[in-house]
C-alpha cells in the first residue's frame, strides 16, 4: 500500500525541480565535462549568456530564492524577489563568470540542497500565502515559485543546452 504525500503540490514542486536540478548535474557530468573548456566562458550570440555565465546564476539563485520563500513564509503579504537588474544578483554572477567546471560542480549540491530543505518545509497551504514584487505586484507563493524558481530553473538547463549547441 502507498501513502500519499501529506503535501502533493510541495512534493510536485519539489520533483520538478529535482529533475532540472538532476538534468544540470548530467550536463556537467556529461558534454560539459568533455568540452573545450574555453567554451564554457563563450558567448553563444550576441548579448547572450555564457553557459558559466548560467551555472553561476543556478547556483546563485536557488539559495537566495530559499531565503526568500522562508522570509515570505514568516512574514506574508512582506516585499518579495528582486528585479534582473539586482545588485545581489549581478554581483553573483559576475564574481563566479570565470569559475572552473569542477568548482560549480561543487557549489551546485549545496546551492540546490537549500533550496529542497526550505521546500521540504512548506504546507500546500503556505502555497497561497501573498507577497509584493517590485514589478509583479502582489502573488501567491505558488505563482513565486513557479516562475522564479521551477520555470527560472527548466529555463535555464535549457539555455545551457542550447549554449552547448551553438559553442560546442
Amino acid at each position: 500500500m502507498t501513502t500519499l504525500p501529506s503535501n502533493p503540490k510541495i512534493e510536485a514542486i519539489r520533483e520538478s525541480i529535482r529533475s532540472s536540478n538532476a538534468s544540470l548535474q548530467q550536463l556537467i557530468e556529461g558534454p560539459l565535462a568533455h568540452i573545450d573548456a574555453r567554451k564554457l566562458y563563450q558567448p553563444p550570440a550576441e548579448n547572450e549568456w555564457t553557459i558559466m555565465q548560467n551555472l553561476a546564476h543556478v547556483v546563485e539563485f536557488m539559495p537566495y530564492w530559499a531565503g526568500e520563500i522562508e522570509k515570505l513564509v514568516a512574514e506574508p503579504d512582506s516585499n518579495f524577489g528582486r528585479t534582473p537588474e539586482d545588485v545581489g544578483r549581478l554581483q553573483g554572477i559576475s564574481e563566479h563568470e570565470m569559475d572552473s567546471l569542477s568548482k560549480i560542480k561543487e557549489a551546485l549540491p549545496r546551492s540546490y540542497q537549500r533550496l529542497d530543505e526550505v521546500l521540504g518545509r512548506l504546507k500546500d497551504s503556505d502555497l497561497k500565502l501573498t507577497g509584493k514584487h517590485v514589478r509583479y505586484g502582489e502573488e501567491p507563493l505558488s505563482w513565486f515559485i513557479d516562475e522564479f524558481v521551477k520555470n527560472h530553473l527548466k529555463g535555464h538547463v535549457e539555455q545551457i543546452k542550447r549554449c552547448i549547441e551553438l559553442v560546442g
